[in-house]
């Protein structure tokens, strides 16, 4: 009996046994995501992406842009402290004419009007003439909807605006119309009133007139082909943002080569399916022959 008793528990314990090594043991570390290479084709990755809530890494330049100009507002509104009356716009245009980052307050006014769902331009200026050519260069320039312009006319007959003297033209995107009608304040510049999605009210200014004309200047002091370049990354810039990246021209060169640096969350800056999306709307710019991604 005892044989028989022993017999029975040696089989028993290598039974347990062998179904313990047959079964597979539990995954201690998780799996890893599907490279995004297995997506399919490019244009897929965005979804994709986005469901693993990349978004949180577009505040920086939004930041940046806003914290620019809110330091131009500040140290404009300490330049006229003192002032009283009427020499308060005054003070406050020797401190517009003496600031010396032109181009990144416009940097600033086309983040934000990129992010933005709706903005409002304020216009002050000392004519007719040139509150209309500050219009036409912020509108055109930034390439927002363009409307009809009230106020040029009384009963359908048209104003002689030369003697007019000092303007506020106060346009608006959602209709894209504008507003024009006189203004006896001494202010030059412009007000700047985006309304980002968090619904939160701001407003930027007096900024000096004439910064449209930055984004002017930068591109003619570049080549063909490295202009031609940052005009498609300004018009790929809110799809890479969606995806967590930053893109920025490196360089140009005269065989057609272009280098681009791409940042953001590692991971995704070293897919290979967003080098290929980024590598195909290059290839779209005439002159581009090859692309080189750096990280």
């Amino acid at each position: 009996k005892k044989l028989f008793f022993s017999a029975r528990v040696t089989r028993m314990a290598l039974w347990v046994l062998a179904s313990l090594l047959s079964t597979p043991f539990p995954r201690l570390s998780r799996p890893h995501p599907e490279p995004l290479r297995r997506l399919g084709s490019f244009h897929s990755i965005g979804p994709y992406l986005r469901k693993r809530k990349f978004k949180f890494r577009l505040r920086a330049t939004t930041d940046e842009a806003q914290e620019l100009l809110k330091r131009f507002d500040r140290e404009q509104i300490l330049s006229s402290a003192k002032a009283e009356g009427l020499a308060k716009g005054k003070a406050s245009n020797e401190f517009s004419a003496n600031w010396t980052d032109n181009t990144g307050l416009w940097n600033s006014i086309e983040r934000l009007t990129g992010e933005a769902t709706s903005l409002v331009f304020g216009i002050c200026a000392g004519s007719a003439e040139e509150g209309l050519e500050e219009l036409k260069g912020l509108v055109g320039t930034l390439a927002v909807k363009r409307g009809r312009l009230h106020g040029m006319d009384t009963d359908g007959v048209p104003r002689d605006m030369r003697e007019f003297g000092p303007v506020f033209i106060r346009y608006v995107s959602a209709s894209g119309d504008a507003y024009l009608s006189g203004y006896d304040g001494t202010y030059r510049g412009i007000y700047f009133t985006p309304t980002l999605p968090d619904g939160e009210f701001r407003q930027y200014g007096v900024l000096p007139l004439g910064l449209w004309k930055e984004a002017n200047r930068t591109t003619s002091s570049l080549s063909p082909l490295e202009a031609s370049v940052r005009i498609h990354l300004d018009k790929i810039r809110k799809e890479a943002e969606a995806l967590g990246l930053s893109l920025e021209l490196t360089s140009a060169m005269e065989d057609g080569g272009v280098e681009i640096r791409c940042s953001g969350d590692k991971s995704t800056v070293r897919s290979l399916a967003v080098r290929r999306w980024l590598e195909a709307n290059i290839m779209q710019v005439s002159g581009v022959q090859y692309v080189s991604v750096i990280t």
